[in-house]
């Protein structure tokens, strides 16, 4: 979070110094996770998504609360996979709606995860508490789909994601049992979380091009390009945003230069890494690409 960064023109304002130190307000918080409000107009219809829900429903909470969101007026909430930094506010949020909520993500998205850290600890099972039954005893409604949703006023989700760029999406340990994430599959044995559960979020602004949402881009931040692309047609990028898991300590360092590269040839507008995208990321795109990279902070709305 940083209170002194300057709006860009129209299209990006941010929560500054004057809301954070107004005695009448709130300042909002940050935490390791990431959630994106999405409103779309179209004609006299508006459709509001939650594009992933954070790591604690406190942070959410307080968030939604500070920034003056009616909670009450969210259509929809997408979690892009079943990681604990993109879901963990969830069930608190149902506790919080007095309406059922539809919630849309995959059906991959509750298989049992288990982490390998780098010096060796487990973290077993962290996504027990995200499961169907959890959400629809909380009057959450489970859209599960693999395939691309549509949400309404030109938003989508784009589905499962190809992995079609080389070098994107997660790789097989050179070892057993190396750092990593891992999965337990549909037949019981354990194997590299390749997180095909992952899906992003499409606004298809009228007469102008696409806005792409990534939750953490384990598929690729490219790949996730292309997929939305696949379903909306050729249109221009206007910005791309979220986490580009560049910073994953397995993430290979050449990626970050190669993913800058992808991003210039798809000729990306705006781009603006968040969540897990790492220092490296966000140094090497600010000095290389300054009039299109966006420094991410808590509170910021962009328009389009």
């Amino acid at each position: 979070m940083d209170m002194l960064l300057p709006d860009h023109g129209d299209h990006c304002v941010r929560t500054g110094l004057v809301d954070h130190f107004d005695p009448k307000r709130i300042p909002p918080q940050a935490e390791n996770g990431i959630s994106i409000l999405v409103e779309a107009h179209h004609d006299r219809h508006t459709t509001t998504v939650l594009f992933d829900v954070g790591l604690t429903g406190s942070v959410l909470l307080h968030n939604l609360s500070a920034l003056g969101v009616d909670a009450s007026a969210i259509d929809a909430v997408v979690i892009s996979h079943g990681h604990p930094d993109h879901y963990g506010g969830i069930l608190p949020l149902l506790d919080a709606f007095d309406r059922t909520l539809p919630v849309a993500t995959s059906e991959d998205a509750f298989r049992p995860r288990f982490a390998v850290m780098g010096d060796g600890r487990v973290s077993p099972y962290y996504n027990q508490s995200f499961t169907v039954d959890a959400l629809e005893r909380r009057d959450g409604r489970p859209i599960l789909s693999s395939g691309a949703l549509d949400l309404g006023c030109g938003v989508y989700t784009t589905g499962f994601i190809p992995r079609e760029v080389s070098f994107e999406g997660p790789k097989a340990p050179s070892e057993d049992h190396a750092p990593g994430l891992y999965q337990v599959g549909a037949d019981g044995s354990y194997g590299l979380d390749e997180v095909n559960d992952e899906q992003g979020l499409i606004i298809d602004v009228k007469g102008k091009g696409l806005v792409i949402l990534t939750g953490c881009a384990h598929a690729g931040v490219l790949n996730t390009i292309d997929q939305a692309r696949r379903i909306c047609g050729p249109r221009p990028v206007l910005a791309v945003l979220g986490g580009f898991h560049l910073g994953f300590p397995t993430t290979p360092a050449d990626n970050v230069g190669l993913t800058l590269t992808g991003l210039l040839e798809r000729d990306v507008r705006a781009i603006m890494p968040m969540h897990c995208s790492g220092l490296a990321t966000h140094a090497r795109f600010s000095v290389e690409a300054p009039d299109r990279y966006l420094q991410p902070s808590v509170g910021t709305k962009l328009r389009f």
